[in-house]
């Protein structure tokens, strides 16, 4: 049973999830590549979505569990509990709608007046991939390098009566909640099209149209940028976004190439968050051997 009144739409944080959930916790995998069209039925089966789902982020650590709770197989409820949510026990709400007849399977998620388009894919091992989307934006058509992952745990859907369910009013009423989460969305997108621009190309891009995949970046609450800082090896890259307007946090995700153990390059990401609102930019990274964190008056968050 759910908790009463908590069938709410809520402004997207939706990156909890996907990306941006986040979102991105990101490392290059295999590419899944899925051509559109019907799924057999008797795959219909497996693609059951109705549970309790925990994602991680990039160093293995939990980063926040999801809720499905479903009406009839193919929508219902979605509760996102994140480490990226305000101080305290809170779930944002939302609805999702699937269809997995399509192949790739199809998913929308809507909180508030935002719908994230996405496809998922269940494996074998139980796992379940969903393809990082921004609200608003076309579907993507195939699972991309390094998918949002998560891992069911039980197939319990209810909400513990500790925990707050979050409101449209109450989002409403933190409105910087709101361009924060927006934000992070972008940062962590970006951050992956630069892996996979260096994975590419063996090198950094500093040109955000083309960071952005196509996704059409807000400026009204924030201005992007992509700055190589090593010029000499081009294997350190800084993306800010910086606030525009009074009382939103900055945001730097720092994306690095270090040798692995076959002497190649592999990249590694780390996104840091403002302590404070501040509209300057970001410090640059501190550099600890071969790894960076955070500049001063910076946290960590999952990336």
């Amino acid at each position: 049973m759910r908790q009463p009144n908590s069938q709410l739409n809520i402004k997207p944080a939706l990156v909890s999830v996907s990306l941006a959930i986040a979102i991105p916790c990101l490392s290059i995998g295999l590419l899944v590549s899925c051509n559109t069209g019907d799924r057999p039925k008797s795959d219909l089966s497996s693609q059951k979505l109705s549970g309790t789902w925990e994602f991680k982020n990039q160093d293995g650590a939990k980063a926040g569990t999801a809720i499905f709770d479903t009406k009839n197989g193919i929508d219902g409820d979605v509760y996102i509990l994140s480490n990226d949510l305000p101080v305290g026990k809170t779930a944002i709400a939302g609805k999702y709608k699937a269809n997995p007849n399509k192949y790739p399977p199809e998913l929308d998620l809507t909180f508030g007046d935002l719908t994230t388009q996405t496809i998922y894919e269940i494996g074998n091992d139980g796992q379940l991939k969903i393809a990082n989307a921004v609200p608003d934006q076309p579907r993507p058509t195939t699972l991309d390098a390094h998918p949002q992952l998560l891992t069911k745990v039980s197939d319990n859907t209810n909400i513990d009566r500790n925990i707050k369910i979050l409101r449209s009013s109450d989002l409403a009423a933190s409105s910087a909640l709101i361009h924060e989460a927006e934000s992070k969305s972008y940062i962590r997108a970006i951050m992956r099209s630069q892996q996979q621009i260096f994975q590419e190309k063996g090198q950094f891009s500093t040109d955000v149209n083309q960071l952005a995949s196509g996704l059409k970046l807000n400026s009204e609450f924030y201005n992007y940028q992509a700055t190589v800082l090593d010029i000499a090896s081009g294997l350190v890259v800084l993306n800010t976004a910086i606030p525009v307007k009074d009382g939103l946090k900055a945001y730097t995700g720092i994306v690095y190439a270090i040798a692995n153990d076959t002497n190649q390059r592999a990249t590694k990401l780390l996104l840091c968050e403002s302590n404070i609102p501040a509209k300057a930019i970001p410090p640059s990274p501190k550099k600890q051997d071969e790894d960076y964190s955070c500049p001063d008056a910076y946290i960590r968050i999952n990336p």
